[in-house]
């Protein structure tokens, strides 16, 4: 119970970062559908970095992830916040850029220097990644709820209006938390690489991005319920190994693998069918572009 119990903690690091990701972004009043780019874009630049170094550059990896990402939300800002383009749109144009542009990077490092595997993190350093990511989750909610740019980027999520007749920018504002958004997914991306699996693979995201899409919808929005939705799936994940293990034995429980490989997106489905009509908690100006601000 104790090893399901740490596989489902390390399953989950990746999809904590990726909704913290994505409630920052929403808060400010735009869908980020470019964070799985975002991700993969953090993981490639993880893990080209750690393998230079031998697994042991751990903080310029993490460096690296961030900026990465950081860049892809910089033209992320700049389409949808200054030029007004459609989130939806551009968020979807990021994300297969980064697919093919991750793809073509790693496929010119495999011809040049091979596939590198660094190992996973052990030791003392096991608890390191979720001490850090316990420490991230607090300083985003105190920052959202105890700063001014905190407070700015949610009133450009809930009434730009007002933040505008303050003397605030919706725009910076907007800007500010695709910036914030961009980190915590280059993180995440890079948590992938240096935590889980000591390497890099074509597509390894395999969807998370998507799903945080979705567990913001549990989060209600909120950097704690970011935590406990990451968790609650990472835990689903862990199960689903666990009975894939089960399944591969004499008698295993092969439906039992089904079903249980089946009921994250299930319950992300029901998420968006049960939550989705009850938008209470969602940013009001959630998804609405800027009209009079630059």
């Amino acid at each position: 119970m104790n090893e399901l119990a740490m596989q489902a903690a390390r399953l989950a690091l990746p999809l904590v970062l990726a909704t913290l990701s994505e409630v920052v972004a929403e808060r400010g009043g735009v869908v980020n559908l470019a964070l799985e780019g975002m991700m993969l874009g953090g993981a490639l630049a993880a893990w080209m970095v750690a393998a230079g170094g031998g697994g042991a550059a751990l903080a310029p990896a993490l460096l690296a992830a961030m900026l990465v990402a950081l860049l892809v939300a910089l033209l992320q800002a700049l389409f949808v916040v200054r030029l007004r383009a459609d989130a939806i749109v551009t968020g979807a144009a990021l994300h297969f850029a980064c697919f093919g542009a991750t793809g073509f990077v790693f496929e010119r490092c495999k011809r040049s220097v091979g596939v590198t595997t660094f190992g996973e993190l052990g030791g003392a350093w096991t608890h390191v990644p979720w001490i850090g990511t316990l420490a991230i989750v607090a300083a985003v909610l105190a920052f959202l709820h105890g700063t001014r740019a905190g407070l700015a980027i949610r009133a450009a999520g809930d009434g730009p209006e007002a933040l505008r007749a303050a003397g605030g920018s919706p725009a910076r504002a907007r800007t500010h938390a695709l910036l914030l958004a961009g980190a915590l997914a280059g993180l995440a991306g890079a948590s992938l690489t240096t935590v889980l699996t000591g390497t890099f693979v074509e597509g390894m995201t395999a969807g998370r991005g998507f799903l945080a899409l979705a567990l913001v919808l549990f989060a209600r929005w909120n950097p704690l319920g970011a935590l406990l939705a990451g968790l609650f799936l990472g835990g689903l994940f862990s199960l689903e190994l666990h009975a894939f293990t089960l399944a591969a034995t004499p008698g295993g429980a092969g439906v039992l693998t089904f079903v249980l490989r089946a009921l994250p997106y299930l319950l992300c489905i029901a998420a968006l069918a049960l939550v989705g009509g009850r938008p209470d908690a969602a940013p009001r100006a959630l998804g609405r572009p800027l009209v009079d601000d630059r």
